[in-house]
């Protein structure tokens, strides 16, 4: 006969069965809920560096384009954008960017507004204004084929291009002039030497008319030269240029013996105050002669009166830069004219009597930026006009 304890016990137990087994059954079902919550609370998150990941992949794969780009939804909202696109429409962010309704009436707006109607790659040309002035972009908008619709457009960058083929224009056309002039002069003389019996046999009027054309070949001849010159120091690679030591003083010595019967013609002082002496530079002496002689010369055309003055210096400042100055005390330049006397065939003398190819100052400029300095020039009409040339200090 079974005890009263075991049967008691036995009691317990057969309740205390269900309840732990539906406590335990609870108790799974909370584990099940936490791991499934666990699990979607994991994907959740991957699923958020997934997409951290595609935006921070795309940023540097737009970044690197190294061109203004931008995707624009058909209604003019912006999807994404490079930075380059950013400083191109002058805003930090273009992030939900409605360039329709945000930009004023422009060319850029009008062109915008032809994209999101076309269906077909568009091509064009746009000037786009800027804090340094208008630049010109060649523009490719490119629609997708996907239901969105969305509009690819990428920016090239050809100011620099378009600058180029400019100045080669002008540089064409000016040389034609400069070249026309004395050409058209040989050939009246010549002509007339040869349709009139008795000119030809007249000395004076001989000697006469191959003076003129002597004078006028040489013209031809120097501008021929200079703009050879011009042509090959412009290149990009300066891999021409010599690498070798020299004495200034005796640079600026020979200029000086070069240039001494215009000196004595026009009863003008050249000086030198350069020290220590030898003072030692590195560079292609060929084109430091070309740069000190059109500076010299420069000075003396420009001042054919009597007394002129003109002074070769050069110091070492306490950075250890170069400084080269050619200063005179002669009629001076115009401030309306500072800025553009380097530029190819401009004459600050605009009533022609001071003779030359204008491309000397043209020269002197990017010989010195070849080696990689700069040069600036200031005057005070009727008291000091200096061009300093600055190089940077030695490796």
């Amino acid at each position: 006969m079974v005890s009263w304890d075991i049967a008691l016990g036995l009691v317990l137990l057969a309740f205390a069965v269900p309840f732990f087994v539906l406590h335990y059954k609870e108790k799974r079902h909370r584990l099940y809920a936490q791991c499934k919550y666990a699990e979607a609370s994991q994907l959740r998150r991957m699923l958020r560096e997934a997409e951290e990941h595609i935006r921070r992949d795309q940023s540097l794969i737009l970044e690197a384009l190294g061109t203004p780009f931008l995707l624009m939804r058909p209604g003019g909202r912006v999807v994404m954008a490079n930075s380059k696109a950013c400083r191109l429409f002058g805003v930090e962010s273009l992030d939900a960017t409605n360039l329709l309704l945000s930009l004023p009436e422009s060319e850029m707006r009008e062109f915008l507004s032809r994209v999101v109607r076309a269906t077909e790659k568009i091509r064009t040309k746009l000037q786009v204004p800027g804090e340094q002035g208008e630049r010109g972009y060649r523009v490719t908008a490119t629609p997708s084929a996907t239901r969105a619709r969305y509009i690819g457009i990428v920016f090239s960058d050809m100011t620099e291009e378009y600058r180029t083929q400019v100045v080669r224009r002008d540089f064409v056309a000016n040389a034609s002039h400069e070249l026309r002039t004395p050409l058209t002069l040989i050939l009246g003389y010549l002509e007339t030497l040869l349709d009139d019996p008795a000119a030809s046999q007249d000395t004076a009027m001989l000697r006469h008319s191959l003076g003129i054309m002597k004078r006028h070949a040489d013209r031809m001849t120097r501008l021929v030269s200079d703009m050879s010159m011009l042509s090959r120091i412009e290149t990009p690679d300066s891999a021409y240029l010599k690498q070798e030591e020299f004495d200034l003083v005796q640079l600026v010595t020979e200029v000086q013996e070069r240039l001494q019967p215009m000196v004595e013609a026009q009863q003008a002082r050249v000086q030198i105050d350069i020290a220590p002496e030898p003072f030692l530079m590195h560079g292609d002496c060929f084109y430091w002669s070309q740069v000190l002689f059109n500076l010299v010369e420069n000075a003396l055309k420009n001042n054919p009166t009597p007394g002129l003055r003109v002074l070769v210096k050069a110091f070492v400042e306490a950075d250890a830069s170069l400084c080269i100055c050619v200063e005179d005390n002669g009629v001076g330049i115009a401030a309306d004219s500072l800025p553009f006397i380097f530029n190819r065939f401009y004459r600050a003398d605009s009533g022609g009597k001071i003779k030359g190819t204008g491309l000397g100052l043209a020269i002197v400029k990017h010989a010195v930026e070849a080696h990689g300095g700069t040069i600036r020039a200031e005057s005070r009409p009727g008291f000091r006009t200096a061009f300093t040339i600055t190089l940077p200090p030695p490796n």
